[in-house]
């Protein structure tokens, strides 16, 4: 979870109960500070692990403020397993989770100093991302979520809120709120029937709220991102959320060499291919759309928005993890 830049009032009071910050304690180790926003199942928050004197994210779901109680309980373990499963660096990591008083909690790593791709898109204003950084930040993109879909995991709920950049240049994925196993007995999909999870401007045409999703979906959502990143606006814009659904659903977005006339001819055909209408005719697999887009990834210059740290250690890592050969997966 990003950290959230914005002071904190003192005194603050939710649902008539006490939320100033460091006014109670959750499992006996975590305290809350600054609100982080909310999220799609609850509140979030900036903490302390008085245990460890580490910052953490905390998420609080009071399920009594959701219709079906049981569903929300349900999804909050669910998503907290499936957080304990991932092992990724862009997926922050859980650390704990559980009951507090009538109250569930999840803690997991705070992601600090982190700008949103929503923002970085709205701050560049007219001029348009370089292709390079559309590049490297699509193919971590797919590194993280070729993760998840080995897990059996997919996110359904990818958006440019919930995908930050961090300081380091190094992308997270945040909220797998509505997140749903795939394949795996322990796990059930838990939307109600005609519940669209997500949203509607990123969401691929054959989640209706009746149809399993899979990681094709999610790599339909990616094709949003990467045309919005591209392009400067989403790929579907109308007056109304109702005829931006419709246009998901019949239309073909503009092509991106009319938008912008250096954008590669292979790039442009990966993101057409993303946002194919059938699900059968997009990319097979995250990792396939990373050999795509990574060749992308160069002549990136540092980006006014994004101050990147000098001698950064996860750049460093990641340069030498890079260094080592590309060994074929195993079948």
């Amino acid at each position: 979870m990003a950290r959230h830049s914005e002071p904190v009032s003192a005194g603050l009071v939710v649902n008539g109960r006490d939320q100033t910050p460091g006014a109670e304690k959750i499992a006996d180790r975590y305290v809350r500070g600054a609100p982080l926003g909310l999220g799609g199942m609850g509140e979030l928050w900036e903490g302390t692990d008085t245990r460890l004197n580490r910052a953490v994210a905390i998420k609080l779901i009071r399920p009594a403020r959701h219709i079906d109680e049981d569903t929300a309980r349900r999804r909050f373990y669910r998503e907290a397993r499936i957080l304990g499963r991932l092992r990724h660096p862009g997926i922050p990591v859980l650390y704990d989770f559980g009951p507090h008083g009538d109250d569930l909690f999840i803690v997991m790593e705070l992601v600090e100093g982190a700008m949103t791709l929503r923002d970085l898109v709205a701050e560049r204003g007219p001029e348009l991302l370089p292709i390079g950084w559309a590049g490297a930040i699509g193919a971590q993109l797919c590194a993280a979520l070729a993760a998840a879909h080995r897990a059996g995991l997919i996110h359904r709920d990818l958006t440019p809120s919930n995908v930050v950049l961090t300081r380091s240049g190094t992308l997270k994925i945040l909220d797998f709120g509505v997140a749903m196993a795939v394949d795996t007995a322990e796990f059930s999909e838990i939307t109600h029937p005609g519940e669209v999870p997500g949203s509607l401007f990123y969401t691929a045409p054959e989640i209706d709220g009746h149809t399993k999703a899979d990681a094709r979906s999610d790599l339909y959502s990616l094709g949003c991102l990467l045309y919005e990143l591209l392009a400067g606006r989403r790929a579907f814009q109308a007056a109304s959320a109702i005829e931006e659904l419709r246009r998901h659903h019949t239309e073909e977005p503009t092509a991106l060499s009319d938008i912008r006339d250096n954008v590669p001819e292979d790039l442009e055909q990966v993101v057409s291919a993303l946002l194919a209408k059938e699900p059968e005719n997009r990319p097979a697999d995250a990792a396939q759309v990373f050999d795509a887009l990574i060749s992308h990834a160069n002549g990136l210059t540092p980006l006014p928005t994004l101050p990147l740290k000098p001698g950064d250690p996860d750049r460093m890592y990641a340069l030498a993890v890079a260094s080592l050969p590309n060994y074929p997966a195993k079948p």
